[in-house]
């Protein structure tokens, strides 16, 4: 993708679905930095990793049994974590397409999100117990358990009010942010693992906390069907509620929320189970700017690119839909000089414009044109891919080569990536059964006397 040659005037967010990814029912899907990669999480327990350019699977991974509660980037873009409610979470390795590390916990997961610096730390939000930072050092992993209580709580507060749902490091990577069942949203400051900041937002359970590219901006998304956009104090990291968006007419269910590439706009995935619907606000007015109408899918998930305008929304259906902005040929913006006609008109030609040049002429230009030195090594950075306050990476991964070719007898798998495999063949065994049986029909017989 050449940024470069993309359209400064395009569209701020997208219209009509364009395209539609499938490949096994799936239920998350996440973008890497760059938006080259997209990655989802599928129901029969794969974690599937689509070229975005090409819209072709790169990867398909086998490693769980059961379903794919959410799947993290690493932020070199070499790794993958996707957590299970099969208790476990696999670290992948994308370049060579296999298991690095599997953690295993003693609940089902909710969800797990990697540092934004360090490759090898995690954060995961275990089923009614307490989240836990998970650091792999090569064979060794070691597990911090968070707080989920305040130090000077009410002793009259049971426990199990404090039951973390939603989990998510901030963009520097020294605070975790946690939502809990009863609409409590922690602060926990990762060197002294104390939570410094504690408020209740709702009464109702907090699904989900978003943020923006710039690591400034934070939405919190609760069962009370209000998505809060706060803005956060650089200094205190203190969010402070700056807007709240909803549908009074319907009083509708938001599945998830997010910001845009640029963070101008807030949208939210309706919750309805008869429409595929995309709500677009403008973050700071705070006035609904569009709505996305998909087919009539119940929606489940949405991420938007982090650099272009284009949506992947995912259906209950297990489809992944990818919204982009509508295109206008525009011929004027590659040639300056270049007229567009609506109707025919003669072409008076200019004096010399058909004159022949002589030999000489043409070799002079051809030695100009030459002496020109192009620079093909050096690669310069791309602006849109550059933070103020980030670093590059050098090991950063955009794309994923093929994989040779592997005969099963010479892989070995472990035991939960045969059982997985065993029980994708007894779906496909069991589909290819019934549609034979409706195919079997009664044939005439004919004999010959």
């Amino acid at each position: 993708m050449n940024l470069e040659l993309l359209d400064p005037w395009e569209q701020e967010y997208p219209q009509i679905i364009e395209e539609t990814l499938e490949d096994g029912y799936v239920l998350n899907c996440k973008f890497n930095r760059r938006g080259t990669l997209l990655a989802a999480g599928c129901l029969d327990g794969r974690c599937v990793v689509w070229d975005f350019d090409t819209k072709g699977v790169s990867r398909n991974l086998v490693g769980h049994v059961k379903p794919v509660a959410s799947i993290s980037w690493s932020h070199n873009g070499r790794y993958l974590l996707s957590a299970s409610k099969d208790w476990t979470c696999i670290y992948w390795d994308l370049v060579l397409g296999t298991k690095k590390t599997k953690v295993r916990f003693d609940t089902p997961l909710m969800m797990a999100h990697m540092h934004p610096k360090n490759n090898q730390r995690f954060a995961a939000a275990l089923f009614q117990e307490s989240p836990v930072i998970v650091d792999i050092n090569g064979d060794e992993i070691i597990k911090t358990v968070l707080p989920t209580e305040p130090d000077d709580k009410d002793e009259n507060i049971k426990p199990s009010a404090f039951f973390v749902t939603a989990i998510t490091w901030n963009k520097t990577g020294n605070r975790i942010y946690t939502g809990t069942s009863k609409g409590y949203f922690n602060m926990i400051d990762v060197e002294t693992n104390k939570i410094i900041y504690s408020t209740r937002i709702g009464s109702t359970t907090i699904k989900s906390i978003q943020w923006s590219r710039n690591g400034r901006d934070m939405l919190i998304n609760a069962n009370d069907r209000v998505i809060r956009y706060f803005r956060v104090d650089e200094k205190t990291g203190i969010p402070k509620l700056r807007n709240k968006f909803q549908d009074l007419v319907n009083r509708i269910q938001w599945s998830q929320s997010c910001f845009s590439a640029d963070g101008e706009f807030v949208i939210g995935g309706s919750g309805h189970k008869a429409e595929h619907n995309i709500y677009i606000w403008d973050k700071n007015m705070g006035n609904l700017v569009k709505i996305l109408e998909g087919p009539k899918e119940p929606l489940d998930d949405i991420a938007w690119h982090p650099v272009r305008p284009i949506i992947g929304s995912v259906s209950s259906f297990g489809n992944i839909y990818i919204w982009t902005a509508k295109h206008e040929e525009n011929w004027s913006a590659f040639a300056p000089d270049f007229i567009e006609l609506e109707e025919n008109l003669e072409y008076e030609e200019k004096e010399d414009e058909f004159d022949v040049v002589p030999d000489a002429e043409k070799t002079k230009r051809k030695q100009v044109d030459e002496d020109i030195s192009v620079d093909v090594t050096t690669c310069d950075s791309i602006q849109a891919f550059l933070d103020s306050d980030e670093e590059e990476d050098r090991d950063e991964v955009f794309y994923l080569n093929s994989l040779p070719f592997e005969e099963d007898d010479h892989h070995h798998h472990s035991h939960d990536e045969e059982y997985a495999k065993k029980s994708n063949i007894l779906l496909k065994k069991n589909k290819f059964k019934k549609k034979s049986t409706l195919d079997e029909r009664p044939k005439k017989v004919i004999k010959k006397f």
